[in-house]
């Protein structure tokens, strides 16, 4: 067991675990480098991707991450997820129960309505119709329509869950504040505890288990999460089990883990990035250029079957294999 503080991302997030919204002037001005930070990046084909972070920052790419174009978010709430079911339907979500949806591959993001109003801390659609949201207070939220309705299917005791995935519409799992895990084999009609712990210890103290931050469902059996103190875990039985892994990751928050094909596993968090070709079995610290040792990673998306791309810390992206070096992006918006 270990002590615990309120940890999301650095800085964004003293202030969103407290439930504040950042809000501000973007930078918008064409061709101008972003500095806000991004947290989360979806790539639904090779070329076609999308980022979000600060400020309602919302930014899309039609070659693969080269180069990005500023769209129009209609909000300056910061937007701490986005996923693309297919290159014209997507969602973003974040503060104050804001879930933004777009259908034409981000021309116009519309509002839909929210039943809470919480920070809302990931999103995943793993068919156009059918997506899942989860939020502070250990709420999942649940649409069937594409998100014209949400509704609440899952609520629990006083935690912030941080990420969910689906391999499939039926089985997925949700990760969150002192290891507490959650799992679905039945599309989300009941979500089974598998995992976490906390308590107080006699000086009044929070102990518990690590913090996990984000969650990879490879299939209906095997899922990877990763958080805290270098924390990665593996279940390869629907969750029966989760297994520590010693991947060689120091004592450092991990944020984020992604997979690709075939066999590849990245992830990625402040200061450090390891990938693995051969399905987690081995695992080694990837080459960043320029290095990443004074920053933070904080999502990882995989486009095409064995790359990916990076972003984190004052809007930086890079793009990689988990077998080559990877290069910063020095882009500018169009």
């Amino acid at each position: 067991m270990i002590r615990l503080r309120c940890i999301l991302f650095p800085m964004i997030l003293s202030a969103l675990c407290l439930g504040v919204v950042l809000s501000g002037t973007a930078v918008g001005q064409e061709k101008m480098v972003v500095h806000d930070d991004l947290f989360s990046i979806s790539f639904p084909t090779e070329k076609n991707g999308w980022a979000t972070g600060r400020w309602g920052t919302i930014l899309h790419t039609t070659d693969g991450g080269l180069s990005w174009a500023r769209q129009e978010s209609g909000t300056d709430i910061t937007l701490v997820a986005i996923h693309f079911s297919d290159t014209k339907n997507g969602w973003a979500v974040g503060g104050k129960g804001t879930i933004l949806h777009t259908s034409d591959a981000g021309a116009t993001w519309k509002k839909q309505a929210c039943p809470v109003d919480f920070l809302l801390m990931d999103v995943t659609f793993p068919t156009p119709r059918k997506g899942w949201i989860v939020t502070e207070r250990t709420h999942i939220l649940a649409t069937g329509d594409g998100g014209e309705t949400w509704t609440v299917q899952f609520s629990d005791f006083d935690l912030i869950l941080r990420a969910v995935s689906f391999a499939d519409p039926l089985n997925g799992w949700a990760v969150g504040e002192y290891g507490y895990i959650y799992h679905t084999a039945d599309g989300g009609e009941t979500w089974e505890e598998q995992a976490g712990f906390y308590d107080v210890d006699d000086d009044g103290d929070l102990v518990g288990d690590p913090s996990l931050f984000d969650v990879e469902a490879l299939d209906a059996t095997r899922a990877w999460a990763v958080g805290l103190d270098g924390q990665v875990i593996l279940t390869d039985d629907g969750g029966k089990e989760w297994s520590k892994i010693d991947v060689g990751a120091p004592s450092v928050p991990l944020y984020c883990i992604e997979a690709g094909k075939p066999g590849s596993l990245v992830l990625g968090g402040k200061g450090i990035c390891l990938s693995s070709g051969d399905q987690g079995k081995t695992w080694k610290e990837a080459v960043f250029e320029p290095s990443i040792q004074y920053t933070w990673i904080y999502t990882l998306a995989h486009r095409g079957s064995s790359e990916f791309v990076a972003g984190g810390e004052s809007g930086l992206i890079y793009l990689g294999t988990a077998n080559t070096p990877w290069k910063r992006v020095n882009y500018r918006l169009k």
